[in-house]
């Protein structure tokens, strides 16, 4: 657990971020179900450890991990610890209207307004956001391969769109 969180603004800042989590959750069981039950798999198995259970009450995520990024440009880059096939969520908040996300690999910029939520697999694509003159947070969530060996979590493949068609 981050240092962060055993702090005690740490718990209250996870309890106000209760419904942003489950939202951020939500989105992931649509767009890589596979993804969301193992992390809820993960999550469960934590809850388990003590050290974890306190945080575990009020943690609202499937994901592992949660960054939150404020006022400032994100250069280029790739996630490393975590899967090509895994997604990662961001979330925007705040920032100028014409604030933009870049995936580099792709030849694609998307307008990044506040309330945009992106999912995409942060290590096999490079990607950024420009600077801002607004004040802007990023919310991005993320799950970590070790926590999974760790707690014994089948790490599941890429996202299927077949499993829509039912």
């Amino acid at each position: 657990m981050s240092a962060s969180l055993r702090h005690p603004g740490g718990s209250e800042w996870i309890a106000d971020e209760v419904d942003t989590s489950a939202l951020i959750s939500a989105v992931l069981r649509v767009c890589h179900p596979e993804l969301y039950r193992a992390g809820l798999t993960c999550m469960y198995r934590l809850s388990a450890d003590s050290d974890f259970t306190s945080i575990l009450e009020v943690w609202s995520s499937v994901f592992n991990g949660v960054s939150i990024i404020a006022n400032r440009e994100t250069p280029m880059h790739r996630d490393g610890q975590t899967r090509p096939e895994w997604y990662d969520v961001l979330c925007t908040v705040g920032g100028d209207d014409d604030t933009v996300l870049e995936l580099e690999d792709l030849g694609i910029r998307l307008l990044y307004r506040s309330g945009t939520i992106a999912a995409l697999s942060g290590q096999l694509l490079s990607h950024g956001v420009c600077a801002t003159t607004a004040e802007r947070i990023c919310y991005a969530y993320w799950m970590r391969d070790c926590i999974h060996e760790e707690m014994q979590v089948k790490a599941p493949g890429w996202m299927d769109r077949q499993i829509y068609n039912v």
